[in-house]
């Protein structure tokens, strides 16, 4: 008669923990360099530089990409007419505001731990410019007067600028000469969030279909709470990093796509949103919003009058005539954007899978050279103790005992 043992045996290997990090890294700061139509950033690496530096969403771009120098450095220079750089027009300060996201990947193929990203800007104030209304009031010479608002900031002599309107008065001995009066009005600070549908937070990461509010919000300097402002969103466009962009309000603040977003509800002079599904481009992971705000002065009776107060449902409105001296560009946040879900079970049955699959998970583990060792010589042990059990048991000497009858 013979026995089968049948014996299982696990092999536990050694595993690390950790791969071993490329040996290089940056040695300060990078240095940016602002010019007239481009940027470029510098970079002092420890070793030899064998990686990449390029413009996020745009390493297939030789013109936005820089390769292994093999040099301790390595330089990367943006024109502003290419790897869609963003331009943003900016209210306070004045100025034009390009910004690009520049990658450093010290690996030659792929992203590692110890590879940077850096947001770099590089801000243009723009020269002084005063919008000027004028107002001739007539009455006796000896009184006649000139007032001039004035939008944005002013040069000059503040010396006798009061708090509140930055009003000054400027008194002359000859009564027969005009007298003006300045009205410095500082633009208000405007901002572009996308948020939940409670409007509690910003949305980060969405999934297609989900319910978001777009909120336009500017706010009166020194949280004065009346503003000779009205604020008209425009000329909106969703864009992803590759450069791809579909305009969704035109230049009148009209809707374009009832399908991605209705025309803008006003909720006060500086404030206005919209509901919307959340949408993106196929293959692409996230999006982000760049619109105009347009500042214009309210009406004599305090009501704000907008080019887009009589959109039509989809179709573009008659073009503005606005001149555009106070407009700026606001820039949402970018979301990551998830893929619609894939149908699923329902929740009882998914638990109950999921409870039974837990059963059968297993883990790896990771054990130290000698435990592992250790464990080895073990169970060889334990196996040619078995092997050497079943060759005595097969050919042992069996007794037979033969009772004879009387």
């Amino acid at each position: 008669m013979f026995h089968y043992l049948t014996l299982t045996l696990t092999v536990l290997l050694t595993c690390n923990i950790y791969a071993d990090q490329i040996d290089n890294g940056l040695r300060e700061d990078p240095l940016i360099r602002c010019g007239s139509e481009s940027l470029s950033i510098n970079f002092k690496t420890q070793g030899a530089f064998e990686g990449h530096v390029y413009v996020k969403g745009h390493y297939s771009m030789k013109q936005c990409r820089t390769d292994a120098t093999l040099e301790p450095n390595v330089n990367l220079t943006v024109s502003y007419s290419a790897c869609d750089v963003i331009r943003q027009r900016s209210s306070n300060p004045k100025g034009i505001m390009m910004t690009a996201t520049v990658i450093i990947s010290f690996h030659p193929m792929f992203i590692t731990k110890i590879d940077k990203s850096y947001k770099v800007q590089c801000f243009y104030a723009e020269s002084q410019k005063t919008v000027t209304q004028q107002l001739n009031v007539d009455i006796a010479k000896d009184q006649e007067k000139k007032i001039f608002v004035m939008v944005g900031d002013e040069e000059g002599d503040t010396e006798n600028q009061t708090s509140g309107d930055h009003k000054k008065l400027h008194k002359l001995n000859d009564p027969s000469t005009e007298e003006r009066i300045n009205y410095n009005v500082p633009l208000p600070d405007c901002k572009y969030r996308v948020l939940n549908e409670a409007k509690s937070e910003e949305v980060a990461f969405a999934t297609v279909g989900q319910i978001v509010y777009h909120e336009w919000s500017c706010e009166a300097p020194g949280n004065n709470q009346t503003s000779p402002f009205c604020v008209t969103v425009h000329s909106c466009n969703v864009k992803d990093e590759t450069g791809k962009e579909v305009q969704i309000f035109d230049e009148n603040g009209c809707a374009v796509d009832k399908y991605l977003i209705n025309n803008l509800e006003y909720r006060s002079d500086l404030t206005g949103g919209q509901l919307s599904q959340v949408f993106k481009f196929a293959d692409q992971p996230s999006v982000f919003f760049q619109c105009k705000i347009r500042l214009g002065l309210k009406d004599e009776d305090g009501s704000c009058t907008r080019s887009s107060d009589h959109c039509p449902v989809t179709l573009r409105g008659k073009r503005s005539t606005s001149t555009g001296d106070n407009d700026f560009d606001v820039i949402s946040q970018t979301m990551t954007i998830l893929d619609i879900n894939e149908p699923t079970s329902s929740p009882q049955k998914k638990n109950t899978e999921l409870q039974f699959s837990k059963l059968f998970v297993s883990s790896d583990v990771c054990v130290s050279p000698t435990t592992a060792s250790g464990i080895v010589v073990f169970v060889s042990s334990l196996l040619l103790v078995c092997l050497i059990s079943s060759f005595l048991l097969c050919f042992q000497h069996q007794t037979v005992k033969v009772k004879l009858a009387p």
